[in-house]
């Protein structure tokens, strides 16, 4: 994973959690912090007009000094978040975007409906979703990725070896057998269902490891359930971070349904990855 790590920030309590979760990966991944701020564009034309040309530049940069550290490098965009965070870090070639699911005052209850989720619907770089519920304390133990052996999650599952080879921590790849409801006298036929299709998974789980760089670093696991549901229990020990394929190519179905109970519900960052760029 080459390339900056940039982190969109509203100056929130929420945005300092996801801004320590991407000096942790920055330092992990050894790059570049890039923090990025988004101005609405009838405050900085207010301020254009009043105060000059250069007024905004120089009253924000030191606020996000003081909120970020100059260890960092700072960007200043005018427009709507998502818009400025993905510009920001396709200009920089970014290796993955931080934010925060919620947001300052009374955009706190939109923000993932608007920033995070336009930024997993349109982004072509992987972006960490860090929930208010996470700790203050950032810490990287392990990774959990779900696979339903798709494309999408098939770079999940690269991206996550990777992440997890430059962390040095181990990566679990689950697979998530669904559980059928039926009448109580269809449950052998329903169990015998689950347990052919718990052994097909194990054998394409093992296919697609085999081919992995550090296949030794990755503990597979199939299990029944609901997919969400199970990847949250499986990441329920601190420090563990899930990795989850963001679906097809086609952005009106990104994120899937999975992803979306993952990203907006999880008690722990979410990193979601898009599709291979083709």
């Amino acid at each position: 994973m080459i390339g900056p790590v940039v982190c969109g920030i509203d100056f929130s309590a929420q945005s300092r959690r996801a801004l320590a979760w991407a000096r942790l990966l920055a330092d992990r991944l050894e790059q570049p912090l890039v923090v990025v701020h988004a101005v609405e564009p009838v405050l900085a034309d207010a301020a254009r007009l009043t105060y000059g040309p250069d007024a905004l530049q120089a009253s924000i940069d030191p606020e996000l000094k003081t909120f970020a550290g100059s260890a960092a490098a700072f960007h200043i965009g005018v427009g709507d978040p998502a818009s400025v965070i993905n510009g920001a870090a396709l200009a920089r070639n970014a290796s993955m975007v931080v934010v925060g699911t919620q947001g300052h005052g009374r955009a706190a209850r939109v923000w993932f409906g608007s920033t995070t989720m336009r930024l997993l619907r349109e982004t072509t770089i992987p972006v960490l979703c860090v929930p208010p519920t996470t700790t203050d304390v950032p810490e990287v133990a392990a990774l959990v990725v779900g696979t339903d052996f798709s494309d999408a999650s098939s770079g999940a599952l690269e991206t996550a070896v990777a992440l997890g080879s430059r962390c040095g921590v181990p990566v679990t790849c689950l697979h998530v057998v669904p559980t059928v409801s039926a009448y109580s006298r269809w449950n052998d036929l329903v169990k015998g269902a689950e347990d052919a299709a718990v052994r097909s998974a194990r054998r394409r789980m093992a296919d697609a490891t085999a081919a992995l760089t550090a296949v030794d670093a990755v503990t597979t696991d199939v299990r029944t359930g609901d997919a969400a549901e199970v990847l949250l229990d499986a990441a329920r020990q601190r420090g563990t971070l899930i990795v989850v394929g963001l679906g097809g190519a086609n952005t009106d179905q990104r994120p899937g349904t999975t992803a979306y109970r993952l990203a907006s519900g999880a008690e722990t960052p979410v990193l979601g990855v898009p599709p291979r760029r083709t």
